[in-house]
């Protein structure tokens, strides 16, 4: 693509008549960068190859933000509730969160005589050890216990007091609060190439924000992540990743408030030998520049996704990603395959699995 200037960029809420658009999130856009054959079999197709083997590292990760949004609901429930109206609020995200049976059960960890990390702990290890992870004699680093021991060095690194949960209506006791947002926004885009103006059309943005919040005249995002690994190979990923700012515009969009920088906070699992040290939390900003960017990359990789989700087989395929996060790609088969003939037979081979990044 030849220079790529930005003209505008709209955003807001998709409603009803926005339902027909198509839909992208983070996931799909960046596996598509990484590898346009794997993310359009894997998302844009919904293809997953036979007896997969469990992806311990994501699902110890998925398992871990049960933790992380049970200690970001504690901290709104024991440092902002302060009414009727906002209890009412609090039990209703909790519910949507966790579910009736797991909440009464999380709950019942909790003890007005005890210290709010006792009760912050408690709270998380709890929604942890009843999420749906389970442990695999294959890995015995991501275990239940290792990610509880992780969860606990999370809560002593965690200040409740700093960046209190962004709410919208503290008189709705259906109201918004910043905690695992899901968001589904339209994007409009128009630039200029080689001279010509292109109205890019509109695309629906969605994903969901670990936690939003608000402290005075300042909106954060906090992206959690977890890793085997928080070294500064680890912090260079976010510094210019396209989630984050994508996910500042969407927070702009969602609250009507600006959204320029974000906070990521790492948690290492195992913890390791110095609980302290598996705890990381980085400042990463973003500017005009970086939103430009952003449109650029999302442009691109629609326009790829376009030109190949309906033929495959002519995808461009990066050998460069074929060992991801130390597993090798489960699509392997199909891209060593000899002929066009065995490669459709593969894909007819392979399982239908949709992926849903709001399910």
């Amino acid at each position: 693509m030849s220079r790529f200037k930005l003209i505008s960029m709209d955003m807001w809420m998709a409603g009803k008549d926005d339902e027909h658009l198509p839909a992208y999130d983070h996931t799909r856009l960046s596996a598509i960068n990484t590898c346009p054959t794997w993310g359009i079999l894997r998302y844009s197709m919904h293809k997953q190859m036979p007896n997969v083997s469990r992806a311990m590292a994501l699902e110890a990760g998925t398992a871990a933000h049960e933790g992380f949004a049970a200690v970001r609901w504690y901290q709104y429930k024991a440092f902002q509730v302060k009414t009727k109206v906002q209890t009412m609020n609090a039990d209703f995200h909790a519910l949507r969160l966790f579910g009736e049976e797991r909440y009464r059960r999380m709950y019942d960890t909790l003890s007005d005589g005890a210290t709010h990390r006792t009760n912050a702990i408690n709270f998380a290890v709890e929604a942890l050890e009843s999420s749906e992870f389970y442990d695999d004699i294959a890995d015995n680093k991501r275990t239940i216990s290792n990610i509880a021991e992780s969860l606990i060095a999370y809560v002593d690194a965690y200040d409740m007091e700093r960046y209190p949960v962004w709410i919208r209506d503290k008189t709705n006791p259906e109201t918004d609060i910043g905690i695992e947002i899901p968001f589904d926004i339209v994007v409009e885009i128009k630039y200029e190439t080689k001279g010509i103006e292109i109205p890019f059309g509109s695309i629906r943005f969605k994903g969901k924000l670990d936690g939003l919040h608000y402290n005075k005249k300042e909106l954060i995002i906090i992206e959690e992540k977890t890793g085997s690994r928080l070294d500064n190979s680890w912090l260079s990923q976010w510094i210019l990743s396209h989630q984050i700012t994508g996910y500042c515009l969407a927070a702009t969009t969602f609250t009507g408030l600006s959204c320029n920088h974000a906070l990521v906070s790492g948690m290492r699992i195992p913890i390791g030998r110095v609980p302290a040290e598996g705890i990381r939390k980085e400042y990463v900003p973003r500017t005009a520049l970086m939103f430009e960017k952003w449109a650029n990359w999302f442009v691109t990789t629609i326009d790829m996704d376009n030109q190949y989700k309906n033929d495959v087989i002519s995808a461009p395929m990066y050998t460069h990603s074929c060992n991801r996060y130390f597993r090798s790609c489960s699509f392997l088969p199909f891209c060593a395959c000899d002929t066009i003939e065995e490669k459709k037979r593969v894909i007819e081979e392979m399982e239908d699995d949709k992926w849903d990044v709001l399910s």
